[in-house]
C-alpha cells in the first residue's frame, strides 16, 4: 500500500495485484465478504492508482485483511471465467457489439423445419420424417405415433421452440417427446454387456455379461446415444465412448466407461429424455406457438417421438390433421458432404 488520506488506501495496479489487473465489482464483493466491519464505499481507479475508500478509517488489523483480499485479486471479470469472451464473443463479424438476447450458441444458425433428416445420408438437413399427423375418423382411426430423426453426429443441434396448427380437431391430444433409439440384444452369457435397471446396456466385467448386443452399434443410427453436458456443463453420466470416424460415417474404438464417466450411453427399451409438450389439447381448427427463451441440447441417436391421442368425434366422418414446425439451432442447415 502507498499511503491513505482519511479512509481511502492506494494501491499499485500492476505492483500489489498479482495478475496486473483490477476489476472493481469483484474486487468489491471480495472485501465485503471479508471480515472487515467499516462499510466500503467504493473503489476507483486513475491509471496504475486503485483508490478504495470506506466510510471510517480501517483499524491495522482491517489494514492487513485488505492487503490480503488485494493480493489474491485475478483480477478476471466473472463472465470470463464461465467461459464467455467479452472482447469476441459479444461482437458480430463487422466489430458491433451484441446487445441483443439470443440462446443461440454463436456459430449456429437458426433454422425452422416441419421434418426430420433422412437418416439415409448422414450428410442430410431435412427432407426426412415430416412432423405431421392427417386423420380420416371414417377409417377408424386409433391413436397415432411416429418418430422423427436427425443427424447430429457432424451437425450440432439445439431444440429452441415450436409451433403447431392443425384442423378439424375434437380434443385430440398431441404429445411430442426426446427418446433413444434402441440398442437391440438378446439374452446371452459370457458377454461383456449387462443391463441395468431392465433398460441401460452397461458394461459387464469381461465375460461375465448376460446380454449380447445384436444392433450394429458402429452405425450411427444402431443405439450409440450421445449424452450431451448439462445447463451447468457439467459432464453426464454414460457408460460408453466411441470415436467417430468422419470419412467412413461409423463409430470405432467402441469401449466401457463403467464409471460413468463416458459420453454415450445405451438403451434396450424406450425411456423419454423429456415431454417437452404434453396432451397439448386440440379444438376445431387454430394454431399455437410454443414461444420459449431456452435451448435444448440434442445428442445423436435422440429422436422425435409424437404422439396423437384421438377425440371423440361422436360418429361424425372427418378428415383433420396435425403439423408442426421446430424452431432449431444447427452447425449446417443444408445438406453438405
Amino acid at each position: 500500500m502507498e499511503g491513505f488520506i482519511m479512509a481511502k488506501y492506494t494501491y499499485s495496479i500492476q505492483n500489489d495485484f498479482p495478475n496486473g489487473a483490477v476489476v472493481t465489482s469483484k474486487l468489491s464483493d471480495e472485501i465485503l465478504d471479508s471480515n472487515i466491519t467499516i462499510a466500503l464505499d467504493y473503489i476507483g481507479t486513475n491509471g496504475d492508482d486503485c483508490d478504495i475508500y470506506f466510510k471510517n478509517d480501517l483499524s491495522s488489523a482491517e489494514q492487513s485483511t485488505l492487503s490480503g483480499v488485494v493480493s489474491v485479486h485475478d483480477g478476471v471479470f466473472i463472465a470470463d471465467s464461465i467461459g464467455v469472451d467479452l472482447v469476441d464473443e459479444w461482437r458480430d463479424r463487422s466489430g458491433k457489439l451484441r446487445v441483443h438476447q439470443t440462446s443461440r450458441k454463436l456459430g449456429l444458425r437458426i433454422v425452422w423445419a416441419g421434418a426430420g433428416d433422412d437418416v439415409s445420408n448422414i450428410n442430410n438437413v431435412f427432407h426426412g420424417e415430416p412432423i405431421e399427423f392427417e386423420f380420416n375418423t371414417a377409417s377408424g382411426t386409433e391413436n397415432l405415433s411416429k418418430y422423427i430423426d436427425y443427424n447430429i453426429i457432424e451437425n450440432e443441434t439445439w431444440l429452441h421452440e415450436g409451433y403447431m396448427t392443425w384442423k378439424n380437431c375434437h380434443f385430440e391430444k398431441l404429445t411430442l417427446q426426446m427418446v433413444p433409439i434402441i440398442t437391440n440384444v438378446t439374452a446371452a452369457s459370457g458377454t461383456n454387456y449387462n443391463l441395468y435397471g431392465g433398460f441401460m446396456v452397461v458394461p459387464a466385467y469381461p465375460g461375465t455379461g448376460t446380454i449380447d448386443i445384436t444392433s450394429d452399434i458402429t452405425d450411427p443410427m444402431g443405439g450409440l446415444i450421445y449424452m450431451p453436458n448439462d445447463d451447468l456443463d457439467d459432464p453426464p453420466t454414460a457408460y460408453w465412448n466411441a470415436d467417430w470416424n468422419s470419412t467412413t460415417k461409423k463409430f470405432e474404438n467402441i469401449s466401457a466407461a463403467p464409471n460413468g464417466n463416458g459420453r454415450y450411453n445405451m438403451f434396450s427399451q424406450e425411456i423419454v429424455f423429456a415431454e417437452f409438450a404434453s396432451q397439448i389439447p386440440l379444438l376445431s381448427s387454430g394454431f399455437l406457438a410454443l414461444n420459449s427463451s431456452d435451448t435444448d441440447q440434442m445428442g445423436q441417436g435422440m429422436r422425435l417421438k409424437m404422439i396423437l391421442e384421438m377425440g371423440n368425434h361422436n360418429g361424425v366422418d372427418v378428415i383433420g390433421g396435425v403439423a408442426c414446425i421446430l424452431c432449431m439451432h444447427r452447425l449446417k442447415s443444408t445438406i453438405w458432404g
